[in-house]
């Protein structure tokens, strides 16, 4: 008999990168290895749908316990509203009903979180204490969690991408860049439209396309505002086809982030042979090495984004090859068929700990 894995985690009819991490999980050959369900816990809308889904999904967490019986439960967490919510999923396994429990950590700003007030850090690291193993997306929130739990219970798994194969990129008049992400300050939007009225200044033409949810009517206003219209596109979220189009036609990918922990938007790029522009923040280092397949500043600095943006739009030689190395690095690092093997020897360990 298969073992069984209960998933935690948003709605797959929600938005961004937590979503795209369970689908994948899901849509890979771990499916085959392990029975597997999910209860969804969250949804982007008002305070009503939201309370509705987490009600909704805490009994049916109940229910599959009972019914279900799983030997694992594998909870997808990230800070603030999600940390509380999960924490309650956490306990009912652990001290209830004595199940092996992973926490999957995506937090981008978990640091911030932790140490807002005393008591706040003194439950979160009572509840990251009670999970069998803690798994996060980079080595170096690996580092950051050893100071809270002990290092032998936090497992690294990046997030994966199934390998695209190569393709034609479609030719643009002008060169496209992405942005791909929740528009406000965390992704540093902001700082990009900065950029882009400098960018514009120095008479460098290139067309900027923004994809996200988040504060859209805001970034409109501020683009108005500086003049950049005729550069900037404010597309809002997009779903999975008008994502596959956006890839096609640009040119390269910036998210000039504040916090993150490894971001989907980043490997989806990198698999569709795009250079990044990016800052030295969570576990983006690890994957972009400036110079190589892509360029890195520090978060705020604008006139370093300036500087790279130039750099790329200027020099097609550099984004090809850039682009290039990074289609080898998603191969040889994070192909969702190779991460699958790891996550199985997580859930596999746990059961050998219960037995």
């Amino acid at each position: 008999m298969k073992p069984k894995v209960l998933v935690v985690g948003s709605s797959l009819k929600d938005m961004g990168g937590i979503v795209s991490v369970i689908k994948n999980i899901e849509d890979s050959s771990i499916s085959e290895m392990y029975a597997m369900q999910r209860v969804e816990t969250y949804i982007t809308g008002s305070v009503f749908s939201r309370l509705l889904i987490f009600i909704r999904g805490f009994m049916q967490f109940w229910m599959k316990l009972y019914t279900f019986k799983p030997d694992i439960v594998h909870i997808h967490m990230a800070n603030n509203g999600s940390f509380y919510r999960k924490s309650l999923f956490l306990l009912t396994a652990r001290k209830l009903f004595r199940k092996s429990v992973i926490l999957h950590i995506h937090a981008a700003s978990f640091d911030d979180f932790y140490n807002q007030f005393a008591l706040q850090r003194k439950y979160c690291h009572y509840i990251l204490n009670q999970a069998d193993k803690l798994i996060v997306l980079s080595q170096t929130w690996k580092e950051y969690f050893a100071t809270i739990v002990p290092e032998t219970a936090i497992e690294v798994l990046y997030n994966g991408v199934f390998v695209k194969e190569p393709f034609e990129r479609e030719q643009q008049a002008a060169v496209n860049a992405l942005f791909m992400g929740r528009l406000g300050e965390r992704k540093g939007v902001y700082d990009l439209l900065q950029s882009i009225q400098q960018l514009k200044a120095l008479g460098v033409t290139a067309t900027f396309n923004l994809a996200g949810d988040g504060e859209v009517e805001e970034v409109k206003a501020i683009v108005q505002q500086y003049g950049i219209e005729d550069r900037v596109n404010v597309l809002g979220w997009i779903n999975g086809e008008q994502k596959e189009k956006l890839m096609r036609e640009a040119d390269l990918l910036v998210l000039p982030s504040y916090h993150e922990g490894l971001p989907m938007a980043i490997l989806e790029a990198m698999n569709c042979g795009l250079p990044i522009i990016s800052t030295t923040v969570g576990g983006i280092p690890e994957v972009i090495t400036s110079g190589h397949n892509g360029l890195l500043i520090e978060p705020g600095d604008v006139h370093g984004l300036t500087s790279a943006l130039e750099y790329l739009i200027t020099d097609e030689e550099v984004r090809a090859r850039m682009g290039s190395h990074n289609r080898e690095i998603i191969s040889d690092k994070f192909d969702m068929n190779l991460l699958v093997g790891r996550l199985s020897g997580i859930y596999d360990a746990l059961q050998v700990k219960v037995s």
